[in-house]
């Protein structure tokens, strides 16, 4: 069976080690790859893989282990991990830019980005940030790699061509998460929010000159973000409320409020077959949504707590 067809869902399995391939049409995971082998690699706790990037080739998945402090390179046709390296103090994301061959790792602890040579899998150097990176997304042209500092209330960008520092953007809250339009002119924010009786914030910029655009508020612990293709419709997860958000900027309002399963965290939209997929943490789940009608079509049963999600 071909795992990695196209369309098939690649899932980050934070409390169980391991990565799960699911099939969206016939609704279910077809495999689960473990990130640890008897006999191979035992580890002296958890791994927590948090976040993952696919390569272009669709042969390897880069993963985050946030409790391991690690990086793994996980060999999708051969079924396991290749090779781990340690990077900063609990990684957090992870973005692969074929244009300079790196590798960027967001550490939260350490307050740093750590760069490893992608045909190598060899650290190159450490790039300080502000506090508390979390999030990263890379230009469209992949000259500059943009970094969320949740505590410093900064966005750190960076040139993958130098690998230094260009600018520290002062942003007005907490930014968490980031994700890119699909034109890749936008820059959403999603911030934490600290104050449990105030709403949830996105900022959206102009990822040019970073002029602040809009404030979007609504719900209260907002965590990732996609847009559609015109970028007419924002759909946000809120893992405090359980909802799925969709709404309208061309509008300024909410048009839907969508019940998902418990904690839902990750989010991707997939443009051609119109579904929106959310995993939930607490019921290890994936979420299916139908972008046109704008309800959940089905649940999938995954691993342990599913954070990220790749479409193929």
């Amino acid at each position: 069976m071909n795992y990695l067809s196209q369309g098939n869902l690649i899932i980050s399995n934070f409390s169980d080690d391991s990565i799960s391939i699911v099939d969206v049409t016939m609704g279910r995971e077809v495999k689960r790859i473990s990130l640890n082998k008897i006999g191979r690699f035992i580890p002296n706790h958890q791994m927590g893989p948090h976040h993952i990037a696919l390569d272009s080739n669709l042969k390897f998945l880069y993963i985050t282990n946030s409790y391991n402090n690690s990086l793994s390179k996980m060999d999708l046709i051969k079924e396991e991990v290749i090779d781990t390296i340690l990077v900063g103090s609990c990684p957090s994301q992870v973005v692969l830019c074929r244009k300079y061959n790196a590798i960027y790792v967001a550490n939260s602890d350490s307050n740093s980005i750590t760069v490893v040579d992608l045909n190598h899998f060899s650290t190159l150097l450490q790039i300080p940030t502000d506090e508390m990176p979390h999030g990263m997304v890379m230009s469209k042209d992949q000259e500059r790699i943009f970094v969320a500092n949740r505590d410093a209330k900064t966005i750190t960008e960076i040139s993958t061509q130098s690998n230094e520092k260009k600018e520290s953007h002062r942003v007005k809250h907490h930014p968490w998460h980031l994700k890119l339009s699909r034109d890749g002119k936008l820059l959403f924010v999603v911030n934490y929010n600290y104050h449990y009786d105030k709403k949830g914030i996105i900022e959206i910029y102009n990822i040019e000159n970073m002029k602040l655009i809009r404030e979007v508020s609504l719900g209260r612990m907002l965590v990732e973000v996609v847009s559609d293709f015109r970028n007419e419709t924002l759909y946000i997860t809120d893992s405090d409320l359980n909802q799925l958000y969709v709404y309208c900027l061309k509008n300024d309002r909410l048009l839907r409020t969508v019940k998902v399963s418990e904690m839902p965290h990750g989010i991707e939209i997939d443009h051609r077959k119109k579904l929106i997929y959310v995993s939930s943490v607490q019921e290890n789940k994936i979420n299916v949504i139908s972008c046109k009608k704008n309800s959940l079509i089905k649940t999938i049963p995954v691993g342990k707590e599913p954070t990220s999600i790749v479409i193929i």
